[in-house]
């Protein structure tokens, strides 16, 4: 009979390899995972801080509104408003100089409802908006300081307000009550 001690220490040799070869394959998924799952973790924490910091601008602009608006005109008369649908990639308006040779500007008007009831309420009115008529609108009635926080703003409440079936985005990319879009499906089915 032949001696096969060679032979099975070469299989077991070959079996310790594919081992660690699937250990080390396990590791490699492991840290795959890991950090999908931590590029998945600091979306939804970007997405919550979003949100959060427009929870505190709505308690903020809903709570403190006039005495910061009061404190914010006696304090510093140099902030700026934009007059009723000027384009905000147009310079600011300002108002006639007085005496002291620096304008007056108007506070900004402070907003009477949450924004995605005055999105809501508008689209109603008007129709069919697209994002940028909306970040527009959304300045001009003091929802937002500037250019940037509305995009950031409106899109943020667009979104909500898409998930929650009040509006939704056309295949334009623009947005429309979903009552007017019933009534537009309405009339194509007759």
């Amino acid at each position: 009979m032949r001696d096969i001690r060679g032979d099975l220490q070469d299989r077991a040799s070959l079996l310790e390899k594919q081992i660690s070869a699937q250990e080390a394959q396990f590791e490699t998924l492991m840290e795959q995972i890991r950090a999908e799952h931590e590029a998945r973790l600091e979306d939804l924490r970007a997405e919550f801080d979003a949100v959060t910091k427009l929870v505190e601008l709505e308690h903020r602009r809903l709570g403190n509104a006039p005495q910061a608006l009061t404190t914010s005109a006696q304090a510093a008369p140099q902030a700026v408003t934009q007059p009723p649908y000027q384009s905000t990639d147009q310079p600011l308006a300002h108002q006639a100089p007085q005496g002291d040779h620096h304008p007056t500007l108007q506070p900004a008007p402070q907003p009477q409802q949450p924004l995605a009831d005055f999105l809501v309420r508008k689209m109603n009115e008007v129709g069919a908006m697209s994002r940028d008529d909306l970040r527009r609108l959304s300045l001009q009635e003091g929802y937002f300081v500037d250019a940037g926080s509305a995009e950031r703003g409106v899109h943020e409440t667009l979104l909500n307000v898409v998930k929650a079936g009040l509006i939704r985005q056309l295949p334009n990319g623009n947005f429309a009550p979903a009552t007017m879009l019933d009534t537009i499906r309405l009339r194509r089915a007759m």
